[in-house]
């Protein structure tokens, strides 16, 4: 029941439920805006100096330099950033305003250094910040979330906040790219990123800010059979994200296409996950968590089998919707299990430790694109294998 003026007080009454009307969810929604817009920049910066500006022989080494970069974050954010967001109350929001100040800082600098090696441990230092922004949003959000709302329909409402900060972020900084060049893209990055911390002042605070955390023990055990389930499920769709977006970025290569044909395809996969993101809600009104997460692993399968059969840029876009579409609407279900089911004492680090295991996962699919020049019909038909196999795991997992 949504919280509203009396009637018959002449005011007219007024939703607190809505993001509009609730401080701490809209706040952490700004936050996340501004987080999205500022990694698109980034990434549009950095997109040239990783990939099309080089043969695709030499592409293949700095991908596989760059994968590795990617994953070498997770090994400081499972044992040490997660157990420290969870000791003390309030570190959430601290954590949110530190790493976005710290992640401006790291963008004026990367600014500057685009064409040397310093490059890549300011961009390490980007990724690692930026994987302490996405633990600490989606712990915080139960603390935000607008009375008597779904968790899933708070998770989708930041989903697609991200969707629109990530299409601002990625035009803007395009934009700065053909006019001016990385530099300034970069430097419309810092400005995201500090607006983080502006608005990261007004989130919600604890009650007691220096209040520590009930203490655990082996908290693993805390955590449900449908959590695990989901986790699998979870970590198959990422798994097939890296396999489809390397595989499909070196068959584009292989056929004479340039870096437009590959923007086609990741507009498509953001109009999946935008479309996924907002039916997640209505889904689950249907469905158990569990249940929609493989419902999303079978779309993503049928549509990679379906378009084995003649691969082209706009076969290529309908399987990245899919895979979009699925990937956004699972993601939210999985969120969603992990703050229901795990203890608010552990859920900073049951977070990290599920990112780590997501992002390992997504790093070996993308390696295995990476290492192994499949041709569409095998890549795509392996991709569906790999959504097959998770799924049928993931559902042994809750019986």
């Amino acid at each position: 029941m949504n919280q509203e003026r009396p009637s018959g007080t002449g005011e007219p009454s007024v939703d607190l439920s809505s993001p509009k009307r609730w401080p701490p969810f809209r706040h952490l929604a700004q936050a996340q805006f501004a987080h999205a817009a500022a990694d698109a920049a980034v990434a549009v910066a950095l997109a040239n100096t990783l990939f099309f500006a080089v043969p695709i022989g030499e592409a293949r080494d700095k991908v596989g330099l760059y994968l590795a970069m990617t994953m070498a974050p997770f090994a400081l954010l499972s044992p040490l950033a997660g157990p420290l967001l969870d000791r003390t109350r309030g570190a959430y929001r601290v954590a949110i305003i530190g790493a976005g100040i710290a992640r401006g800082v790291l963008a004026i600098l990367l600014s500057s250094r685009t064409d040397r090696l310093s490059l890549y441990p300011l961009a390490f230092g980007l990724l690692v910040l930026s994987r302490i922004h996405g633990v600490s949003r989606s712990a915080l959000v139960p603390d935000a979330l607008p009375p008597h709302r779904a968790l899933i329909w708070g998770n989708s409402r930041l989903a697609v906040v991200s969707v629109a900060g990530s299409a601002v972020g990625a035009g803007l900084a395009a934009a700065a790219n053909a006019a001016v060049g990385t530099d300034l893209a970069l430097r419309l990055a810092a400005v995201g990123f500090a607006a983080i911390g502006a608005v990261g002042i007004r989130l919600p605070r604890p009650d007691r800010r220096n209040e520590p955390r009930e203490r655990v023990g082996d908290y693993r055990r805390l955590l449900s059979a449908r959590l695990v389930a989901g986790g699998i499920g979870m970590a198959t769709s990422r798994a097939a994200v890296g396999f489809l977006t390397f595989l499909v970025a070196f068959l584009l290569r292989a056929s004479g296409e340039d870096a437009s044909s590959l923007a086609v395809v990741a507009a498509a996969a953001g109009l999946g996950g935008f479309v996924g993101s907002v039916l997640a809600p209505v889904l689950r009104a249907l469905v158990p968590e569990s249940v929609l997460i493989l419902g999303a692993l079978a779309v993503m399968a049928g549509a990679s089998w379906w378009a084995a059969g003649s691969f082209d840029v706009q076969a290529a876009a309908i399987v990245a919707g899919a895979v979009g579409f699925g990937t956004g609407a699972g993601r939210l279900a999985f969120d969603s299990l992990l703050q229901h089911d795990a203890p608010e004492a552990v859920r900073g680090r049951t977070f990290a430790r599920y990112e780590t295991i997501f992002q390992l996962c997504w790093v070996a699919g993308a390696g295995v694109a990476t290492l192994i020049p499949f041709d569409a019909t095998a890549g795509l038909r392996t991709l569906a294998g790999i959504c097959v196999v998770g799924a049928v795991l993931s559902a042994r997992g809750l019986r």
